[in-house]
């Protein structure tokens, strides 16, 4: 009997323990604040970019191959190094190339000889004809003579030309101006048409080649501005649209789009930077970034802090600007819309402005 004695007085207080830990464990009351960020409603300006980004290449930038075959015997130039059109970047064996030219060159000149032969007796004929001194037959062998020596002269020329070109590229002629910024061969390589020799960069200015898409492209223009930015540097730089496509890309719907920067000892060839094409300027628009803006059944809201609530008003959007949308009705400049906190929001929730 003592036992169920005590068990009935201690009855009470095992309630009054599990009633306040309950009471303890309860979520904070409803009338608690939630803390958001707010910003005030403005007509403000905003300006419109187009955004791309790409890398940079040389205003030439072109890999040389070679125009012959053999074994290369001195390079002139080293990577790095500048070259002119027409310089000469290093020499492949070519003395018997050397040796068809001395041939092609006094070919050329027995032809020259018999060219200029066969014109004196052409034109003695043509004059003794005249004066009937000659029959026509006599006329015809010597205009037969000239015609033929005028072939055999053209065709030594053309033969000399071949000879000293082949005698010129074996020397390995730079095609265009510019910096070696990659040279691929080396003295005693032997090389052979198509081979590659060494890649020329023009770096004095930079071509930034990237694209656009067909709802962007009517808004470029030849010479407007861009500004560059490469990661890691701060810097901005100025360019200019050099050139786009009025048709697209094969298979795309993207317009080829070059923007020309000068380097000013900082880009590079190779670099990928990003750009921005200022399309449009906007003043006194109401606008506030997407992210403010919650979505619910196909509508648009905002919310907006009165006092010590948040009011949640459906709004109706404009254009998209960027990162930016356009608002054009159901709120009003001055107003102070949530920006941060709005994810647990209701109509009339209270809330805390945080700062």
């Amino acid at each position: 009997m003592r036992k169920i004695y005590i068990f009935a007085l201690l009855v009470p207080f095992i309630i009054s323990a599990c009633g306040k830990r309950n009471t303890a464990t309860k979520g904070p009351a409803k009338d608690d604040k939630q803390a958001v960020m707010v910003e005030e409603l403005s007509l403000r300006p905003l300006d419109e970019f187009i955004s791309v980004s790409g890398k940079l290449e040389g205003i030439t930038d072109l890999t040389m191959s070679s125009e012959t075959a053999g074994r290369i015997l001195q390079l002139y130039k080293r990577l790095g190094d500048r070259v002119d059109k027409g310089e000469r970047l290093g020499k492949v064996e070519n003395e018997i190339l050397q040796i068809r030219l001395d041939q092609a060159e006094a070919a050329l000149l027995s032809a020259e000889t018999s060219l200029d032969n066969a014109r004196r007796n052409l034109n003695y004929a043509e004059a003794s004809k005249t004066k009937n001194l000659i029959s026509d037959a006599e006329f015809n062998t010597a205009l037969t003579a000239f015609k033929s020596a005028k072939a055999g002269f053209d065709g030594a020329k053309a033969a000399r030309e071949a000879a000293k070109l082949a005698y010129d590229n074996s020397y390995l002629l730079a095609p265009e101006s510019g910096i070696i910024s990659n040279l691929m061969v080396s003295a005693g390589q032997y090389i052979n048409p198509g081979t590659p020799i060494a890649k020329i960069t023009d770096s004095s200015s930079l071509i930034l080649k990237t694209g656009v898409g067909e709802t962007q492209i009517g808004k470029l223009s030849k010479g407007q501005a861009a500004e560059i930015r490469y990661l890691g540097n701060e810097r901005k730089f100025n360019g200019r649209i050099r050139g786009f496509g009025i048709s697209p890309l094969t298979n795309t719907a993207t317009y080829a789009v070059e923007i020309e920067v000068a380097p000013q000892g900082v880009l590079m060839p190779g670099m990928v930077v990003s750009a921005k094409i200022l399309t449009q300027r906007y003043q006194n628009l109401l606008y506030t970034a997407i992210p403010n803006i919650s979505k619910e059944f196909g509508k648009n809201y905002l919310y907006v802090v009165q006092g010590d609530k948040a009011i949640k008003k459906e709004v109706l959007l404009g254009k998209i600007i960027g990162e930016n949308v356009e608002i054009l009705s159901g709120v009003e400049a001055g107003e102070m819309i949530v920006t941060t906190g709005s994810e647990n929001l209701e109509d009339g929730s209270p809330v805390q402005i945080r700062k």
